[in-house]
């Protein structure tokens, strides 16, 4: 039996040898060129948990307990990872960090409750940061922020349109008539991205709603709030997302509060704009005048000539309607901070713009609170809340098949020497020339949308088991986002168009609400396997959208009045509701060997209310792998840096449209009695969810000490079972079932090449080249060989035929040894894009940057020339390039003339997308200035669509009317013309 006082000693020479064993290290962490101090720095002892954070001055405290040297990694934002050796000899070690120019120690998610540093990725995951997103100019929508800065992404507009209106398709079409959009997730939320019906399109007998013009809802989304944006752009990359993820996927992260002092910022943004590009119109003369107008019409067009001769009265409407400057105000205003247990970021934004049509503009206000809260050491709360409410006028522009309320449509037709503008007595004009005299529409008619939105998130992590070298957590995590849309289309009675209707007047009101949910609820375990460390998930989620919108219209309105009941006609448009539910279960594993061979294992399964079964789960598995050859000990380059072959493998899903498993029964009335009719469409209870599978090789590569990047990534993407309709006979009583029939074979090339060519303390040339083409081919049709889209093999349409691109562009005149019978003009899909974007740093303070975006190849169907063209509006209409007397706008190449390759364009442009120029005032001046009140003031100017070199016949050969199709959405009808954007700005932190 040992007795106490020997038990005693042997505790006190325990304790004492424990101490010995104890040593502190202390320092500064700072920026290696600039010397700044690095707030927030991470240091970390190796192969422990335990470690340290710098303060505001960028020091750091750290216990270590060893009896010998230790490895410190050192880390920060923005900062390329530094390893030092440490020992009980020293006391104070001050580390400095290179910029991370490549982005290699970026964190990239990489399942649905896990991330992983850039440098280990084996997918191309596209980052975009805050700085990249909004760092050289304000862009007016997040989307319209990605343009040159995501390779494989094929970006368009429906228009220069206040407000916004742009589609996005990663990778190539991803489904023949569903949806071709990403999935859009903001702070973990699964947000409503649809461009919704405004009902423009049926009042001003344009046709369905995808040709509306209106804006997708991404654009309530205040750009500044953003800190990080990644696309996943394949299934490789995009399968642990499941049914949604078959067009991609692009996560959105705002930012958060850090812990320190409270930092005020407080920005302001003044500017103008106005059109990018205007085309011109064609002069008149009494010879042209002969020329165009049949014999009968000469007298009078003569005499309005030569009136306007005499008293000088030409008009160029192009330049009335279009070219004129708009205010553009955007105020924002951030506070941020906390301490260790609660960080917060509030910010608060106010957007202004007019457009450059009159009465036509965007206000958007926008507040969001995102808080962070460790409740305890254990447990952690982070809540996302954002209330945002916008206004969009988007005037009357787009097709309208010959009625009114179009610009662009109907000043096609009005030569310069009539004028249409108001008379004095307040009335206007005639227009004898066309149906509408649009100078009164736009002064009276309305487009309006009114938005009302909130978005609320939530993240819930409890540390169920933290050890020296494991941990194990549960993360509980969702939110909701509810819409409502507002709109009113109002056309007043007195309108040309109107007082020829029976019932003149028209007024179409519309409301829209969605509520979307969606519940996740994860556990994640990290542990060692000898040298490999191991990273398990497994978690479930559950997906509630709920939609429903209801349409009115009144014709024949009591004049001056918008109000339904003061309507003659008064009917229900549409009325629509849908419920979906969709829930999912998955499963990862990750395991990586000291950051030399990185692997990812996962499925998962998902469910659909939307299905033709269900019930019915659809498994979407994904493999990859990566092998960093930089961190071998063999490798001993001192030119490369870094080098990695990764290999990826995933699946992923489209939705079924709603409804199509059911037959839709339509109200009809006969004798008096109301009852229903079966649709000519018939559901199928069969139908299944696209697919898609993806093949992924590449390589990364890092040269001298990685200050120089390539990433290059080659694709096979299929997707199979593309929803069609497929044709029944005659004797079943009904015309087309929704099926299963397609295949189509996406493959492509990107590249991505970026680092820092020059680096002192006195200037920063960091560069980025991206480079991006993708084939797309009809693999499988399933049903006969057909042409769709547009308006017609006369003017231009699209071939839907095996060994084909859907993009392919047909037209007359006929050729029998093409599957369709018509002539191939062109192809929408271009045959590569790249970017080229640049920024410098100049003495510290200065800062100027650029971005040029190169589009090389595909064709638009530009009806806009077609509309000119038969109007004789458009500029050159009446020269003579081949002298045979014929002038242009009567005869244009190809020959044979006056077929459907007339109207298909070359689409090529470069355009000069972002330039910047900033100063930072030096910290001493602001101290002088202010003393310790301003930490920062920075002041600059930037041109947003600054210049556009094109050979194309159309103000933007981005913009389209159908803008949002997944085929077909490079048709040019009269757009908004798009605007250049000009600002001066000025911020100042507190």
């Amino acid at each position: 039996m040992i007795n106490k006082p020997l038990l005693t000693m042997i505790l006190l020479f325990c304790t004492i040898g424990v101490s010995w064993a104890q040593y502190n290290i202390r320092g500064t962490v700072s920026d290696e060129r600039t010397g700044e101090p690095l707030i927030g720095a991470s240091i970390l002892i190796k192969g422990t948990t335990s470690g340290a954070v710098t303060d505001l001055d960028g020091n750091y405290s750290l216990d270590i307990s060893s009896s010998g040297s230790v490895e410190l990694i050192v880390s920060s934002i923005g900062y390329l990872k530094k390893t030092i050796t440490v020992n009980q000899n020293q006391t104070e070690v001050n580390i400095q960090l290179n910029q991370d120019a490549t982005n290699l120690e970026e964190v990239v998610v990489t399942g649905l409750a896990s991330s992983v540093k850039r440098s280990n990725l084996a997918n191309a995951v596209t980052s975009v940061s805050s700085r990249d997103l909004t760092g050289t100019t304000t862009i007016q929508t997040t989307d319209g922020a990605l343009y040159g800065k995501v390779p494989g992404a094929t970006i368009r507009s429906n228009g220069g349109a206040p407000g916004g209106g742009i589609s996005i398709q990663l990778r190539g079409i991803s489904s023949l008539q569903g949806a071709s959009q990403p999935l859009i997730i903001v702070d973990g939320v699964y947000i409503n991205n649809a461009s919704q019906r405004t009902g423009r399109a049926t009042v001003s007998g344009a046709g369905g709603s995808n040709q509306d013009d209106g804006a997708n809802r991404l654009a309530d989304i205040n750009p500044a709030d953003i800190e990080n944006i990644e696309v996943l752009k394949g299934p490789s990359a995009a399968a642990i997302y499941g049914t949604r993820a078959n067009a991609g996927v692009i996560i959105i992260t705002t930012k958060r509060g850090a812990e320190g002092r409270t930092n005020v910022s407080l920005s302001q943004d003044i500017g103008f704009a106005k059109p990018l590009r205007l085309l011109g119109v064609d002069d008149w003369s009494e010879e042209k005048i002969n020329f165009f107008f049949p014999e009968s019409r000469r007298p009078i067009e003569l005499e309005r000539y030569r009136a306007a001769e005499a008293s000088g009265t030409f008009i160029d409407y192009e330049d009335y309607f279009y070219n004129n400057t708009a205010l553009l105000l955007n105020t924002r205003i951030n506070v941020s901070g906390g301490t260790e247990k609660t960080k917060f970021f509030v910010s608060g934004n106010i957007t202004n713009e007019d457009g450059t049509v009159k009465n036509t503009g965007f206000e958007r206000y926008s507040i969001r609170a995102n808080i962070d809260q460790k409740i305890t050491d254990r447990i952690r709360l982070g809540v996302s809340t954002n209330y945002i409410r916008s206004n969009t006028d988007r005037g009357f522009t787009g097709n309208q098949n010959n009625t009114g309320a179009s610009i662009g449509y109907s000043i096609s037709y009005v030569p310069n020497y009539f004028d249409l503008r108001r008379n004095e007595d307040g009335t206007y004009p005639v227009n004898p020339y066309f149906s509408e005299n649009p100078v009164s529409v736009t002064d009276n008619a309305q487009n309006n949308s009114l938005v009302n939105r909130f978005i609320q998130a939530f993240t819930l992590d409890f540390d169920i088991l933290k050890t020296q070298n494991s941990f194990l957590k549960a993360t509980v995590s969702g939110g909701l986002d509810y819409l409502q849309n507002s709109t009113q289309i109002y056309l007043p009675e007195f309108l040309q168009f109107q007082r020829a209707q029976a019932n003149p007047g028209d007024l179409f009101v519309g409301r829209q609400e969605s509520f979307n949910t969606n519940f996740q609820a994860a556990l994640v375990y990290n542990w060692n396997l000898g040298s490999i460390n191991m990273n398990s998930q497994a978690g479930l989620v559950r997906l509630d959208f709920d939609n429903n919108s209801l349409f009115n219209r009144g014709r024949g309105l009591v004049p001056g009045q918008r109000n339904l009941k003061q309507a003659n006609i008064q009917e229900i448009n549409e009325q629509f509701n849908s419920k979906i539910q969709e829930a999912g279960v998955f499963l990862q594993q990750e395991a990586n060997w000291e950051d030399k061979i990185i692997g990812t294992l996962g499925i998962r399964w998902d469910k659909s209310t939307l299905n033709g079964d269900p019930n019915e789960y659809y498994a979407f598995p994904r493999a990859s792998v990566a092998f960093n050859l930089g961190n071998f000990d063999f490798w001993n380059s001192t030119v490369i840096s870094q080098l990695k072959p990764r290999l990826a493998y995933g699946e992923t899903a489209g939705p079924v449209p709603f409804g199509a498993t059911f037959t839709p029964l339509g109200g009809t009335n006969i004798g008096g009695l109301l009852g229903s009719t079966v649709s000519t469409s018939i559901g199928n209870t069969q139908i299944q969810p696209e697919t898609a599978s993806e093949l992924e090789f590449g390589v990364d590569a890092g040269f001298f000490n990685n200050r120089i990047s390539l990433e290059a990534t080659y694709y096979i993407k299929n997707t199979q079972n593309n929803l069609q309709n497929l044709n029944l006979a005659p004797s079943t009583g009904v015309n087309t079932t929704p099926s299963n029939e397609a295949e189509l074979q996406n493959k492509g090339l990107e590249l991505s090449l970026s680092g820092t060519l020059v680096d002192n303390s006195n200037f920063r040339w960091f560069s980025r080249i991206l480079y991006w083409q993708n084939d797309i081919e009809m693999t499988r049709l399933g049903i006969p060989t057909y042409i769709s889209g547009g308006f017609g093999s006369g003017l231009g349409t699209f071939l839907y035929a095996e060994g084909y691109s859907p993009t392919t562009i047909v037209g007359t005149p006929a050729d029998p040894s093409i599957p369709g019978g018509f002539t191939i003009w062109g192809d929408a899909q271009p045959d590569f894009n790249l970017s080229f974007s640049n920024s410098f740093s100049i003495y510290k303070g200065i800062e100027f940057s650029f971005l040029v975006d190169w589009r090389s190849g595909g064709e638009n169907v530009n009806l806009s020339s077609f509309l000119s063209d038969g109007g004789g509006t458009t500029n050159g209409w009446f020269d003579d390039d081949n002298g045979d007397g014929i002038p242009n706008g009567r005869q244009r190449e190809p020959e044979p003339y006056n077929n459907a390759g007339r109207w298909v364009q070359d689409a090529s442009f470069v355009k000069v997308r972002e330039i910047g120029l900033y100063y930072t005032l030096p910290k001493e001046t602001l101290t002088n200035w202010f003393g310790n009140t301003v930490q920062n003031l920075r002041v600059g100017s930037s041109v947003n669509n600054a210049f556009l070199f094109t050979d194309y016949e159309g103000y933007d050969p981005e913009t389209s009317t159908f803008g949002a199709q997944a085929v077909a959405n490079n048709v040019d009808i009269a757009p908004y013309p798009t605007s250049r954007r000009i600002f001066f700005h000025v911020t100042i932190d507190f």
